[in-house]
C-alpha cells in the first residue's frame, strides 16, 4: 500500500464539470474498431470494451463527481447481454445519484456505411435493491453480432467516502482502461494496485492539480472460473483508502484503526453485543440437553434444536436489527438473528460459545490490514472444546455441527469476544470429500446391460449429494451419472442413512442400458465418478486461486461380467499419474479373467490440498486433460 499526499494548487471552489471534455467523444469510433472480428488477447471474449474510462473531481461543496465513459463492441451471440447495461450506486440517505446518462449503437452495415442509433432517455430506469443499493439499467437499441455500444454517464457521491476503488478488469477484455482522480486539497489518502506481474500498469501523480493517473492495456477478461472464490477478490483493480472518513455505506460505522477497536465497537453494538447478554429458554431443549453426556453431544443437540426451530429468510446479516427475542418469538429471522440466538443457547448450556464473523467464499477475502467490519457479510457460532473450534451456521440444513462449512473453508474470520477478539485462518484438513463407488454390469451379447452401483459419501461428500437430492428430487438419480454414448434408464434410486450424519450417506442405483458400437465394436464406459462429466480446466489463462475447499479421495471399482461370446480387445493399460509435488494422484488398474469372463476396473483420485495457487494452473490443467483422457477411454469388446 503506498500513501500519497496531494495538496490542489487550485481553489477549494473549482467545479468538476471543467474537466468533462478531456473524455473520448461519443461515436468516435475507428475503422479498426468497426472492423475487429475477435480480441487478439483474449480470443475466448464474446464481447470486447475498447475503453473505460473515468475522471474524477470535486464541486464546491466537496462532492464527489465522477464521469464515467464505456466503450464496447459485441462479438458473438452469446455476448449480446452486454449490451444491457446496469450500474450499481449507493443509494442510503441519497448518497450517490446517477445522471445525465447518453449514449449510441454504432452499426456498419456490408457495404460500410455506418448508423448510429441514440440511446432513448425513456428506457432509462432507476430501482431498488436493497437498502443500501440501488440499480440504473438502461438497454440500447439495434444491437446485433458487430455493434458498437457507447455510453456516458455522471456519479455524485456527497463526499469523498465513497471512493473506494477503479476496476481495470471486466468480464469481457478491456483494452484501455485509464482513471484520472483530483483529490481535496490536504486529503491524505492511501491506494494499492493490485495486478499479475505479466500486466503493466502506469501510474502518473500530477502535482500540480493534486491529481494522479491510473492505466493499463489489453486486460483479458475475468469470466467465472472453476472452483472460484468472489470474483472481485482477482479483479485488477486500485483500491483507495482515506483518513479521517466515515463509511457511507453501513450504517453509521467509522472506520476503525485496529481490530481491538471493531471488537469493542460490536460488543457496544445493540443490534450484536447487547444480544449476547439475553436468555432465550426452553423447556423442550433442557429436556434434549438432560441426555447429554459430552460438550459435543450438547453443541449437536442445540445446533440440530436451533436450525429446525427457525427459519432462514435468505438474507444475510452480521446483525438481529429486532433483537433475537423477537426472532426466536417469529421463529424466523436472517442469518444474524438466527445465529445470535444459537450463540446465546450454546452459551446457556455451558458451552465456551462466542459470535464469529465470516465473509463467506462468495463474499469475498478478508484483507486483516484494514480492520472494518464491511469486510465480512455474516455472522457463524464459535464453540471451543477440548481446544479445537466448531463453525455453527443455523441456517444450513446440511452442514453437521462436526464439519466446518463449506462456504468457510480457506477463508479469515474474526471472533468477537468481549474480552479480546481474535483473527482466525479457518482451515479444515482433518475431514475431507470421501467417496466410494461400486459398480456391477452384466452386458449381453446383443449390447444390452443391466447392474447396479452404490455409492458411499462421507463428510464434505455425503453434504454435497445430501443437499443435491434434495434439490433435484426425481432429476437427482439422472444428475448423477454421465457417460457419453451410453443410454442408461436408471430404474430404481434410494438413498439411506438421510437423517443420522454420523454414518456415510449411501445411494443405491439399478439400471439398464445399452452399449454403442463403432467399427464393429462395443464400447463399454467406465466413468462412472460423480460430478466428473467434463473437464472445467480448459482455459488458457486463470487469474484465479482455485479453492476446492477440502481435500478428495474417491474410489471407483466396477465389475463387468461378460457374455462367453464377447472378449475385450487389448485392455486400456493401468496407469499412475501424479503431479510434481505428489499433491494429486490418479491411478487405473484393469484386469480380465478369461475363466470367469469377467473385467474388473479400479481408479483412485486423490487430491492433497484444497487449494492451488493461480500461478500453478498450467500443472492443474495438464493432469486434468489426461485425467479425463483416461477416464473417456473405454473397453472394446468384440466377438470371440
Amino acid at each position: 500500500m503506498r500513501k500519497v499526499s496531494l495538496i490542489a494548487v487550485l481553489a477549494f471552489f473549482t467545479s468538476a464539470l471543467s474537466f468533462a471534455q478531456e473524455l473520448s467523444k461519443l461515436g468516435e469510433v475507428s475503422k479498426e474498431e468497426l472492423a475487429l472480428k475477435e480480441c487478439a488477447f483474449d480470443k475466448e471474449a464474446d464481447a470486447i470494451i475498447f475503453i473505460n474510462e473515468a475522471r474524477s473531481d470535486y464541486d464546491n461543496l466537496g462532492q464527489l463527481i465522477t464521469l464515467h465513459h464505456v466503450r464496447l463492441k459485441i462479438l458473438k451471440e452469446s455476448g449480446l447481454n452486454k449490451a444491457n447495461i446496469s450500474i450499481l450506486f449507493y443509494r442510503k440517505n441519497d448518497f450517490e445519484t446517477i445522471d445525465k446518462v447518453d449514449g449510441l449503437t454504432i452499426n456498419m452495415a456490408a457495404d460500410g456505411s455506418i448508423t448510429q442509433d441514440k440511446l432513448d432517455k425513456s428506457t432509462v430506469y432507476k430501482k431498488d435493491i436493497d437498502k443500501r443499493l440501488g440499480e440504473v439499467v438502461f438497454p440500447f437499441p439495434a444491437v446485433k453480432v458487430g455493434s458498437i455500444v457507447d455510453y456516458k454517464y455522471r456519479s455524485t457521491m456527497k463526499h469523498y467516502g465513497g471512493l473506494d476503488y477503479w476496476d481495470f478488469q471486466d468480464e469481457s477484455p478491456v483494452v484501455l482502461s485509464k482513471y484520472y482522480l483530483v483529490i481535496l486539497p490536504n486529503a491524505e489518502f492511501a491506494y494499492r494496485v493490485s495486478k499479475r506481474k505479466d500486466l503493466d500498469v502506469i501510474i502518473k501523480p500530477i502535482a500540480d492539480r493534486g491529481a494522479i493517473y491510473f492505466e493499463m492495456r489489453d486486460v483479458p477478461g475475468l469470466r467465472k472460473e472453476a472452483y472460484m472464490d468472489a470474483r472481485k477478490d482477482y479483479l485488477q483493480k486500485v483500491t483507495f483508502q482515506f483518513s479521517g472518513y466515515k463509511n457511507p455505506f453501513s450504517a453509521d460505522e467509522a472506520y476503525m484503526n485496529s481490530w481491538s477497536a471493531v471488537n469493542t465497537q460490536l460488543m457496544l453494538e445493540p443490534e450484536f453485543g447487547d444480544q449476547l447478554k439475553k436468555n432465550i429458554h426452553s423447556d423442550e431443549l433442557a429436556v434434549a440437553l438432560s441426555t447429554a453426556h459430552s460438550p459435543k453431544e450438547k453443541m449437536k443437540i442445540v445446533y440440530d434444536f436451533v436450525r429446525s426451530n427457525m427459519a432462514w429468510d435468505g438474507l444475510y446479516s452480521k446483525y438481529s436489527m429486532d433483537g433475537i427475542k423477537e426472532a426466536w418469538r417469529k421463529k424466523s429471522g436472517n442469518s444474524g438473528d438466527i445465529n445470535l440466538v444459537l450463540v446465546n443457547m450454546l452459551k446457556d448450556a455451558g458451552l465456551q460459545a462466542y459470535p464469529v464473523l465470516v465473509s463467506e467464499r462468495f463474499h469475498g477475502k478478508v484483507n486483516i490490514d484494514y480492520p472494518f467490519i464491511d469486510q465480512f457479510n455474516s455472522v457463524f457460532a464459535c464453540v471451543t472444546i477440548d481446544s479445537r473450534k466448531y463453525y455453527l451456521d443455523a441456517t444450513d440444513r446440511f452442514c453437521p455441527s462436526h464439519i466446518t462449512p463449506y462456504d468457510i473453508l480457506n477463508t479469515i474470520a474474526f471472533i468477537v469476544n468481549k474480552d479480546a477478539g481474535e483473527i482466525i485462518d479457518i482451515r479444515n484438513d482433518s475431514l475431507q470429500y470421501t467417496e466410494s463407488i461400486v459398480s456391477a454390469m452384466e452386458v449381453k451379447d446383443d449390447g444390452s446391460v443391466k447392474g447396479n452401483i452404490t455409492v458411499q459419501s462421507q463428510d464434505y461428500a455425503r453434504m454435497d449429494k445430501l443437499e443435491n437430492a434434495s434439490e433435484e428430487k426425481e432429476n437427482a438419480k439422472n444428475s448423477y451419472f454421465h457417460n457419453d454414448g451410453f443410454q442408461m434408464d436408471i430404474s430404481e434410486f434410494k438413498i439411506k442413512n438421510k437423517e443420522n450424519d454420523q454414518q456415510p450417506l449411501e445411494q443405491e442405483f439399478e439400471f439398464t442400458g445399452q452399449l454403442s458400437s463403432s467399427g464393429g465394436y462395443l464400447l463399454v464406459p467406465l466413468n462412472f465418478i460423480p460430478g466428473f462429466k467434463k473437464n472445467p480446466f480448459i482455459s488458457d489463462h486463470r487469474f484465479s486461486n482455485i479453492n476446492f475447499g477440502y481435500r478428495r479421495n474417491i474410489t471407483l471399482t466396477n465389475s463387468i461380467q461378460l457374455p462367453e461370446g464377447l472378449v475385450p480387445d487389448n485392455l486400456p493399460k493401468s496407469v499412475r499419474m501424479t503431479t510434481p509435488d505428489k499433491n494429486l494422484l490418479f491411478t487405473r488398474k484393469l484386469s480380465y479373467d478369461s475363466a470367469y469372463h469377467v473385467i474388473d476396473c479400479y481408479f483412485t483420485l486423490v487430491f492433497n490440498y484444497s487449494l492451488i495457487d493461480a500461478g500453478d494452473y498450467d500443472t492443474l490443467k495438464e493432469f486434468y486433460k489426461s485425467l479425463f483422457a483416461y477416464l473417456k477411454e473405454p473397453i472394446l469388446l468384440k466377438k470371440k
